[in-house]
């Protein structure tokens, strides 16, 4: 891989035929410092062909795509909670307005407070549709709700560190790709798509 990352700074240094004396330096400097962070990051990860460069991406991405979709459904059912507690904080109008007894200040108190009341009545449904008549308690949703918060953060932390590792390994091998021959060409595709 040392070499054919060689090649690849001759052939960026060709490129820059046209280029003014201080532009050819900068793109040069700038070119190398990125190729010896990668070759770095290689040695680190001890990938020293094209063959073991492919396997670590192909292992990388499928880490970040399995990471994301243990996330998914956690997010999906924090979003629920969240929407929960929102309509159960509802409950106290819901409370004055079962309190009042006489048919028009109830209606008017109805009319006043209707996405209050809808909001509340939403949640119910809900409740009795998804808890099968089981009590629920806000305490208990609020934890669940810091507990997938604190899931959600830590997996974010470890796809934000597979991301960087795989972001590096496209990079070379896109480098890799403008000095190998047509055969030896590889599409790297994003993670989660195949």
């Amino acid at each position: 891989i040392p070499e054919l990352l060689s090649r690849y700074l001759d052939k960026r240094s060709e490129e820059r035929t046209g280029w003014t004396s201080k532009g050819k330096l900068k793109g040069t400097v700038g070119d190398f410092n990125k190729v010896m962070e990668a070759l770095d990051f290689l040695r680190q990860k001890e990938i020293s062909t094209v063959e073991s460069l492919d396997a670590y991406l192909d292992e990388a991405s499928a880490q970040a795509v399995s990471i994301r979709e243990e996330i998914r459904p956690m997010e999906k059912r924090v979003k629920e909670i969240d929407r929960l507690l929102f309509h159960i904080g509802n409950k106290p109008v819901y409370t004055k307005y079962a309190a009042i007894r006489w048919k028009k200040p109830k209606e008017k108190f109805a009319a006043d407070h209707k996405e209050e009341l809808d909001a509340y009545n939403a949640a119910l449904r809900y409740f009795k549709v998804h808890l099968d008549g089981a009590k629920y308690s806000t305490k208990k949703l609020a934890g669940e709700q810091a507990q997938l918060s604190e899931n959600i953060a830590s997996k974010t932390e470890a796809l934000t560190a597979v991301q960087e590792d795989v972001k590096i390994l496209r990079d070379v091998r896109h480098w890799l790709n403008q000095v190998l021959p047509s055969e030896q060409y590889r599409q790297t595709a994003e993670p989660g798509k195949k």
